[in-house]
């Protein structure tokens, strides 16, 4: 079969590989303390806690670290601000098989402190898959090991790269440093341009996925972006693969792919997760391999950690993606 007869089938095939759907975004929310409920604009308080897409947990500030949430909506909050700051920690392993496991680089063992988590991205970060949610718990465990701390979520559920942008700028002007963000973007961007994908042709669109990568990270790594002195520390995940590269979706009983034959996937995706990384590491922040986390994770290998969809964390899978942010960000593995 040639590679352009291909694209057709695998139009269908590659809508598992998203890090989002198509769905409607919720909203950007930001507090610090108990417990509310944020569904559409995005608001910041101190006090309390508050819920996008299912969030739940808190955070404390301190002095190292970063975050960053986008939305479709604004938000406001109370704290402190934001600068360059730059985690030099790498979480995950090999991007097309192999255990993952977060490793550092020079010589950051995690944050000592954190005033403001923040969550910006696509479906994943936004009420894809299977609660409890991984932004929800990490939130929890960030406040548990620093104690209490700003939140704010602006992810949109359906988004891509282009979108990361405005919701960095929708971010409170001034939050507690330092400030973490936590990013999943990028499936969406890939599964857009199937055909590219397939034929080779994708040298551009994974250029224009660069661009906006840096572009967001410009903004909330601007000096002051938070706050005079506030620094800023990204974690951003990549594209993981439910088929763990062997593109056999038609036999993941996936809601997609029905009669397809298997294509394998791993190519396709170290070269979008290379630009990432790339895009990513030349701001000095930590790129997240969630690809490789996830690996030999998917339906072809129980127990999966994938939803039905076969395109979002089912509720083990987002257990284990806030093990995954949770080691980067502080050094250590939860229990």
């Amino acid at each position: 079969m040639s590679r352009l007869a291909l694209v057709a089938p695998l139009a269908l095939l590659l809508a598992c590989f998203s890090n989002g759907d198509d769905g409607s975004g919720t909203a950007a929310s930001a507090t610090s303390g108990d417990t509310s409920t944020s569904t559409s604009a995005a608001s910041t308080t101190s006090g309390d806690a508050s819920t996008s897409a299912g969030s739940s947990g808190g955070a404390s500030s301190g002095s190292s670290g970063g975050g960053s949430s986008g939305g479709s909506s604004g938000a406001t909050t109370s704290g402190g601000g934001s600068s360059t700051g730059g985690p030099e920690t790498s979480g995950g392993a090999t991007s097309s098989g192999g255990e993952a496991t977060t490793t550092t680089t020079g010589g950051i063992d995690g944050l000592a402190e954190v005033g403001a988590l923040v969550v910006l991205g696509d479906s994943i970060s936004d009420g894809g898959g299977q609660p409890p949610y991984y932004y929800n718990l990490l939130r929890a465990d960030l406040e548990a090991h620093y104690g209490p701390i700003t939140y704010a979520n602006a992810a949109q559920s359906g988004s891509k790269t282009g979108a990361l942008l405005g919701q960095a700028k929708s971010l409170p002007g001034s939050l507690p440093g330092p400030v973490v963000a936590v990013i999943t973007s990028g499936g969406n961007d890939m599964k857009a341009a199937l055909p590219q994908v397939i034929l080779g042709t994708d040298g551009p669109v994974k250029a224009e996925v660069a661009a906006n990568i840096d572009a967001a990270l410009g903004e909330l790594l601007a000096p002051g972006r938070f706050g005079p002195g506030v620094e800023v520390f990204v974690f951003e995940g990549n594209i993981y693969d439910a088929s763990d590269g062997m593109g056999n979706f038609s036999e993941g009983k996936c809601a997609f792919g029905n009669g397809l034959p298997p294509i394998p996937t791993d190519a396709f995706f170290d070269a979008w997760n290379g630009v990432i990384a790339d895009a990513v590491e030349a701001r000095g922040e930590a790129a997240i391999d969630m690809h490789g986390y996830f690996y030999d994770h998917g339906y072809n290998n129980p127990p999966n950690w994938y939803a039905s969809d076969c395109t979002h964390p089912s509720m083990l899978g987002h257990d284990q993606l806030r093990r995954l942010f949770y080691e980067a960000i502080t050094g250590e593995a939860l229990p």
